[in-house]
């Protein structure tokens, strides 16, 4: 299992915007049966070196998110979410599951 984390790097006076935007984007994918994601803001209204608003949530693995599958909520709100911020990373973490350290520990 993985843990999939996107971080929109913006300016405070667009973090919310963000946040909108990101959920929405999330619910697309959602409904096309990803897990649910957890939408959360560092710096706006909590100490940190810069804003951001994530978007986080599991899957079982990794794998290529094709065109064809794209969800057409994405495709629309996409590029409004460029517009508001500076940079869009994608982060991946393997969950240290019981059996997986049981296997590897």
């Amino acid at each position: 299992m993985f843990l999939v984390r996107r971080v929109c790097r913006t300016e405070r006076v667009n973090a919310w915007k963000v946040a909108s935007i990101l959920t929405k984007i999330c619910n697309a994918y959602e409904e096309n049966g990803r897990d649910k994601a957890t939408i959360y803001i560092g710096g706006a209204g909590t100490p940190a070196a810069e804003i951001t608003v994530c978007a986080e949530w599991t899957q079982e693995t990794i794998d290529a998110n094709r065109m064809p599958n794209v969800p057409s909520a994405v495709k629309e709100n996409a590029p409004k979410l460029m517009e508001l911020i500076q940079s869009y990373d994608i982060e991946f973490f393997e969950i240290a599951t019981e059996d997986k350290i049981e296997e590897r520990g």
